[in-house]
């Protein structure tokens, strides 16, 4: 008798059928969802943060209300169907806070930072996907990342008019605007960006961190996010990628770094070395996960998180893990092609967007490619 194994969510269960091996760990995902619901209501516009001199941010303080960390778990949740509320009232929440510019700023203070084209990257990925009808704005969007660029022309991560920020340049915000640049039909016009996170990812540069994101499997979750969505990078990017994982596996107990590393071998296809039951090993007994943190300043060392991100990223690989993840690179559906074309003639750019209200019909169609 073949045995199988659960897991509990705050959806449907789903089960996984076993032949000689041993059962995945069963993870009881309701709490660590309460939790990230919880959290947002509390936050009304913005999940905790804290900053702290190390990863766990024990002692650290709160951080000014920002709007990435939601931007980042909006994206985790997007394809399970019962945090589509949280999504929904993420995205409106982006709608709000992008700018007359098309940009997207850290703090919702938007003078304490200048607009970055992470966060306008990863912002107006999450809306696309999720449904909202921005395709104007993020292409202007896309226009401005894209003029700013350093000598070789690898896109630089800061809009500052002060100069004091010029010539810096991160590889995973490269990753996050390949992303965008591809969902707008685009990706050919980032070529030389492309390359730079290809010599990165080869020559193992990504191995002490990026100027911003700590962990090399940050960098690695990140280019995974597009290599995963889009295969038309597959050629270049895709085995050594796959390798990269592999020679990851086991490396750290992080949270967010152990869930980074359940989530890409899931979406490969890659036996994941036992980093699923490490995972669970790892959850505390009221359901949650601990706090860890996904970024830094670039100046120091000061680290931004907490355990709302830390439960966020391992809740969604725990979804995954178990659901054994996919590449979604498949056509859409006619249902999809016909609600696309019908938005688009009667909002054709987007001056009428609707936030977090999905299109897209298919869970498992995670792209949509939106050309001017």
């Amino acid at each position: 008798m073949h045995r199988r194994a659960t897991i509990e969510s705050a959806g449907p269960t789903e089960t996984a059928p076993l032949h000689e091996v041993a059962p995945p760990p069963s993870i009881e995902l309701r709490p660590a969802a309460d939790l990230l619901h919880m959290a947002w209501r509390q936050g009304g516009n913005h999940f905790p943060c804290y900053t702290g001199p190390t990863r766990d941010v024990q002692g650290g303080a709160v951080v000014q209300p920002e709007s990435f960390t939601a931007m980042v778990i909006a994206d985790l949740l997007l394809e399970q169907q019962e945090h589509r509320p949280l999504v929904r009232s993420v995205g409106a929440m982006l709608h709000r806070e992008l700018t007359e510019g098309d940009l997207f700023h850290f703090f919702k203070e938007h003078e304490r930072l200048p607009a970055d084209a992470d966060c306008t990257a990863l912002g107006l990925s999450v809306m696309l996907r999720s449904g909202a009808r921005v395709q104007h704005r993020a292409h202007h969007a896309l226009d401005r990342i894209l003029a700013n660029t350093d000598a070789n022309g690898v896109i630089e991560t800061y809009f500052d008019p002060t100069g004091e920020r010029d010539g810096i340049v991160d590889p995973v915000v490269c990753a996050n605007v390949l992303f965008l640049a591809y969902q707008l039909g685009r990706g050919d016009e980032a070529r030389p960006t492309l390359e730079h996170v290809h010599r990165v990812l080869v020559e193992g540069e990504f191995l002490d961190g990026t100027r911003y994101y700590h962990s090399p499997d940050s960098f690695l979750y990140f280019l995974g996010r597009v290599v995963r969505h889009f295969p038309e990078t597959h050629d270049l990017l895709l085995e050594p990628l796959r390798a990269a994982v592999r020679d990851r596996q086991g490396s750290t107990d992080y949270i967010i770094d152990v869930a980074q590393r359940v989530l890409l071998s899931a979406w490969f296809g890659l036996d994941d070395g036992g980093e699923l039951q490490r995972l669970a090993d790892l959850q505390s007994g009221g359901g949650t996960w601990p706090a860890d943190a996904l970024f830094r300043y670039g100046r120091k060392v000061i680290y931004f998180g907490g355990r709302v991100l830390g439960t966020a990223f391992a809740m969604s690989a725990a979804h995954h893990g178990m659901a054994g993840g996919s590449m979604p690179g498949r056509r859409r559906s006619r249902r999809d092609i016909a609600m696309r074309e019908t938005a688009d003639r009667s909002d054709p750019r987007g001056v009428g967007d609707q936030a977090g209200e999905a299109i897209v019909a298919d869970d498992n169609v995670a792209y949509v490619h939106f050309r001017r």
